[in-house]
């Protein structure tokens, strides 16, 4: 009968195939060194993730244009770009707006362009621009560019105070025009007027200056519809 036999390891010795502590003790800084990379390569993503959502669709030039050119929509691009700081520039939305309008300065292709790139489109035939003074209350307080207005030519102050009927003179429209801009009073070295940019008639404009000369003009919005 064979006789079975146990072998006694040593104590402290390793069973075989096992792999010394040293070697234990080692993944653990290397582990800590990966948890560390994939962390700085998650916010190296996470930064150009919001970089890209950041990114605007702006109008740009595709071809290079001269000051005085006006616009057309074969000159104009989209690109998207990150914005930051004071720079205004144009979004992709106002295209319509833009197309028509000249350009206020010489400008090469790839040109992002900004707000103060552009110039008001020239008038149309038959209308003309001219600027007016208005002294406080001649005007509505919500005036704005691009609404259309009616040109009045207020009466003289000594004439407002000597109707026979004992009311004040009535104010005389002299023409319909459209507000390119308004320049507050502040803006207009303290004389107490704002100046406006309008666009009227031909045939109204004499009429017009006449009353801005004089000062005796307002504005005074339409309604829309009206």
């Amino acid at each position: 009968m064979a006789a079975l036999t146990r072998s006694r390891r040593p104590a402290g010795a390793r069973p075989p195939g096992q792999a010394p502590g040293r070697g234990r003790r080692r993944s653990v800084p290397l582990a800590a060194g990966g948890v560390v990379l994939v962390v700085a390569c998650a916010l190296v993503f996470a930064e150009g993730w919001l970089a890209a959502g950041h990114r605007q669709p702006v109008l740009a030039l595709a071809q290079p244009v001269a000051a005085g050119q006006v616009i057309t929509a074969a000159d104009l691009e989209t690109v998207r770009v990150s914005v930051a700081g004071p720079v205004s520039l144009v979004p992709a939305s106002r295209q319509a707006e833009v197309v028509g309008s000249t350009a206020a300065v010489s400008l090469p292709a790839g040109s992002l362009l900004a707000g103060s790139d552009i110039g008001t489109p020239p008038p149309v035939k038959g209308q003309v621009r001219l600027g007016v003074a208005l002294k406080p209350g001649a005007y509505p307080p919500d005036l704005a560019a691009g609404q259309d207005v009616d040109v009045l030519a207020t009466p003289a102050a000594s004439a407002s105070g000597s109707s026979s009927s004992g009311g004040a003179p009535a104010a005389l429209p002299v023409g319909e025009a459209v507000v390119l801009s308004v320049s507050p009073a502040t803006a207009t070295g303290g004389s107490g007027e704002t100046v406006v940019e309008i666009q009227v008639a031909a045939d109204a404009m004499p009429q017009v200056a006449a009353a801005n000369a004089a000062g005796q003009i307002a504005l005074a919005t339409i309604p829309a519809g009206g």
